[in-house]
């Protein structure tokens, strides 16, 4: 049964303000919904009665409500609105006579919107979807003409655009910094707690049934019926958010309607759904960092699939606060069995597979909020996005791979290998600018390595690919002379990615520097030339082995080869981004300092500083 949604509005309004209301509610989406409306008609134009008449004629489930009391006086002109408190009162009768209308009949959740907002269609299901039991969405106006516009929600008190805390006294800067970072924020598409809000606001039944009102509270002088409500929905532990995806137009003067023109014809009608996505994750143990990746993710993705494993701490009461699609799996010792079965859970048209350490970057969120439209006029089965293994103190990428990150749920795409799993894709794949940062709060464990050699054991085969990540997981616990075998049985098969067999001889040299045999670290450190162009990480490792030996020149030779190569490689293998930027040159520093030659040596100081 599709939840019930009551749209409903107190309505004075100029009938050419009113009309393009009432077209933008004519065109909200109702395919997951059911829309009901309720006007309160308090005109005092004839014509925008007959506008309500109209739409009530053409719309099914739509009710008219006439307001008898007497009209006071309303004003209005191109410099603002004059409100007056009997207004202010009588607004906040209207507005809680519907609030009772809507507990009556027992809707799902009640949408208060002022007529004079225009909304892009998909508003009220987005707002729905988020399951927050009060949320706005976000318009911004310029209150006064020749201001900077604002938004309609704000941070404390009446309209204060920063947070301040008890006992702190700021200075002018210090408040302009922090009313600048929360309406930048605002500017990011997402959904973002607020502490006042108001004109377009989705509530819960719950909250309704808890007593939020708007009525004006009698110990507070506070102005606006908004405040009112915002005050009582804090007393009563409901926090208000704001969705700032899909921004409202609001016709605040006349001279608006040059606007909500071509809001109407480029927003409204033309309007293609955006494609919805599925967050789908698997999860043990992750109470320290849940919470931190999908707090990145909100607003942002159209459902939440949570697998977990076998938790014992606080990690499912977390979900809960993000979602109610909690799944429990019993864990097999096979990570691709898991992610399946966390995709079978999933409804939307994309699926999105993050793990619980990864998080999406505020600059990241404007970029996939515009590749969902992207997605919604082109094909593609899959799109890749970089992957940050590591950063540095200013965020920068230190280490980053690719991975197909983002796939459309009807390709029934299957997750690969018990560890170390891959997602097997085809079709249309596209590179997207996004980049997911992995952000480990955990020591590496031999977890993997004991399901390696558990299924060793029992005598189970491996492939080509399990054999490398075999010896990856052998090297990374220090065990040198187990990964020099499984490394040189991966080589053997001559059947692997030819990114891991490049991978493969750099560890193999690796570990022979461990184990301080060195003829063999500079024979396995050659092996990756045989590719083609030498990449700048195999560059950079052959100048420092020469270096270590002080030969100047040949580790010379080495570092200017890799400032040589500039495009970093697309498919998707390990990039060391030191080596494609400063590091060469700061070698060549170096090198050229050993050398006696400080004249060269400045010069690549100075391009190594410029680099980094």
């Amino acid at each position: 049964m599709k939840p019930r949604i009551l749209i409903a509005s107190p309505v004075r309004q100029k009938p050419s303000i009113l009309a393009y209301f009432l077209f933008s509610l004519q065109s909200l989406e109702q395919e997951e919904l059911e829309l009901d409306f309720l006007f309160i008609d308090d005109n005092d134009d004839p014509q925008s009665t007959e506008l309500l008449t109209l739409f009530q004629s053409k719309i099914e489930r739509v009710k008219i409500f006439k307001n008898d009391r007497k009209n006071d006086l309303y004003m209005k002109d191109e410099h603002t609105h004059y409100w007056t408190d009997s207004l202010i009162e009588k607004v906040a009768k209207m507005k809680d006579s519907i609030i009772e209308h809507a507990i009556q009949l027992q809707y799902d959740g009640l949408l208060l919107i002022d007529s004079d907002l225009l909304l892009v269609p998909s508003t009220v299901q987005n707002l729905w979807n988020e399951q927050k039991d009060i949320i706005s969405n976000i318009f911004w106006t310029q209150w006064h003409q020749n201001d900077d516009a604002l938004p309609q929600v704000w941070m404390m008190d009446e309209y204060t655009l920063y947070q301040i805390n008890n006992g702190e006294k700021l200075d002018s800067v210090e408040i302009a910094n922090r009313t600048s970072a929360f309406l930048e924020k605002l500017k990011v598409p997402g959904v973002y707690e607020v502490g006042g809000l108001g004109a377009c606001t989705l509530i819960s039944r719950q909250a309704l049934l808890k007593g939020v009102r708007f009525k004006q509270l009698k110990n507070l002088s506070f102005w606006g019926e908004d405040r009112h409500f915002c005050i009582r929905a804090s007393a009563l532990e409901l926090p208000l958010f704001v969705d700032t995806r899909f921004p409202a137009f609001h016709i605040y003067r006349e001279s608006d309607l040059v606007g909500a023109e071509t809001f109407k014809n480029e927003i409204i009608i033309p309007y293609k759904k955006n494609v919805t996505v599925s967050l789908c994750m698997i999860v043990k143990n992750e109470e320290q960092v849940l919470a931190r990746c999908l707090s990145s993710l909100q607003g942002l993705v159209d459902e939440i699939i949570i697998v977990d494993t076998g938790s014992t701490d606080k990690t499912k009461e977390i979900a809960k606060q993000f979602t109610n699609h909690i799944y429990d799996f019993q864990w097999v010792d096979d990570f691709a069995k898991a992610r399946n079965f966390s995709f079978s859970k999933a409804t939307k048209d994309y699926i999105l597979w993050l793990d619980a350490d990864d998080v999406l970057h505020e600059r990241e969120r404007t970029h996939f909020f515009n590749l969902k439209k992207e997605l919604a006029n082109i094909e593609a089965d899959s799109v890749i996005m970089d992957y940050f293994l590591a950063v540095d103190q200013h965020g920068n990428p230190t280490y980053s791979v690719k991975r197909n990150r983002l796939v459309k749920r009807s390709c029934y795409f299957n997750w690969v290998g018990a560890v170390h799993e891959y997602l097997s894709v085809h079709g249309t794949v596209i590179q997207s600018d996004i980049a997911i940062t992995h952000r480990k709060e955990q020591a590496h464990t031999d977890r993997n390595l004991n399901i390696y050699k558990q299924r060793e054991e029992q005598g189970k085969p491996f492939s080509a690919r399990d054999l490398f990540y075999y010896g990856n997981e052998c090297r990374d616990q220090a065990l040198y002379e187990e990964a020099i075998e499984k490394y040189k049985q991966f080589l053997a098969t001559k059947q692997g990615w030819i990114e891991d067999e490049i991978a493969a001889y750099l560890n193999l040299a690796d570990c022979y520097e461990k184990l301080k045999a060195r003829d063999k670290q500079l024979q396995f450190l050659v092996k990756p030339l045989s590719y083609g162009m030498p990449r700048p990480e195999i560059c950079c490792r052959l100048g420092a082995r020469f270096l270590q030996d002080e030969q100047y020149e040949q580790a010379i030779y080495w570092y200017e080869q890799a400032t040589f190569v500039k495009n970093k490689a697309m498919q998707g293998n390990l990039v060391e981004h030191a080596a494609w930027t400063w590091l060469p040159y700061s070698q060549l520093a170096i090198c050229y300092e050993r050398l006696g030659q400080h004249d060269k040596a400045e010069e690549y100081r100075c391009l190594a500083h410029e680099q980094f």
